[in-house]
């Protein structure tokens, strides 16, 4: 084997790409889209980066997929403990505003992993990837959130009321929802351009979904 033929793929010494950057372009072209219709090459150009750089680093597009995910999914949970932790300094009266306002913030500044999740889970085309989705953010978001929730008191299981759980999934996908349609959500809205009134409008309708739990 020659000396090309056994660095065949590898970066070169000094021509290491920024990590941030080749998952950004991945997720923006998933969420454009979709998986199954995004050529490896069409992230590499985005990229600005060799294909080969793409199979020698994640060894397949489900690869860097799944980096992909683990990657938001890792930053997301950190966020949202460090935001729990915060919750549990404040009043009792301003707990449950605030976590649903740091949540849309969080789910918001990644809308177009929202529509790779919705797409996903909606689409049903692969269990594997919605497991991934599932295992490594939706459950472990949704069990920390739950968790914090019932220890401050903020919700409870009572008869009569809808499933706490059930109405957490809701708050969750409502918010991811509206992120990934941009000015879709508004358009029935006196709400316009007004970002920041989206923001808090939607984080005023969590908290009331959930305290009707």
């Amino acid at each position: 084997m020659t000396p090309a033929e056994r660095h065949r793929g590898r970066p070169k010494k000094g021509d290491e790409h920024d990590t941030e950057s080749l998952l950004e372009a991945a997720l923006a072209s998933f969420a454009e889209h979709g998986f199954d219709k995004t050529p490896l090459r069409l992230i590499a150009a985005r990229a600005g980066v060799d294909v080969a750089l793409i199979s020698y680093r994640y060894g397949s597009k489900f690869g860097l997929w799944k980096a992909v995910v683990t990657s938001v999914a890792e930053e997301s949970l950190l966020q949202t403990e460090d935001f729990l932790r915060h919750a549990e300094t404040l009043p009792v009266d301003q707990r449950l505003q605030f976590i649903c306002t740091r949540l849309v913030d969080t789910i918001f500044q990644r809308p177009a992993f929202s529509k790779v999740l919705l797409s996903e889970t909606i689409s049903n085309i692969s269990a594997e990837r919605k497991e991934l989705i599932s295992g490594t953010l939706m459950k472990p978001m949704h069990d920390l959130i739950m968790s914090s929730l019932r220890d401050m008191n903020l919700i409870q299981d009572l008869e009569q009321q809808p499933d706490p759980g059930l109405s957490l999934t809701v708050a969750i996908a409502s918010a991811g929802l509206v992120s990934s349609t941009g000015s879709f959500a508004t358009l029935f809205t006196n709400i316009g351009d007004d970002r920041q009134r989206l923001e808090e409008d939607l984080a005023r309708l969590l908290c009331r979904i959930l305290r009707q739990s």
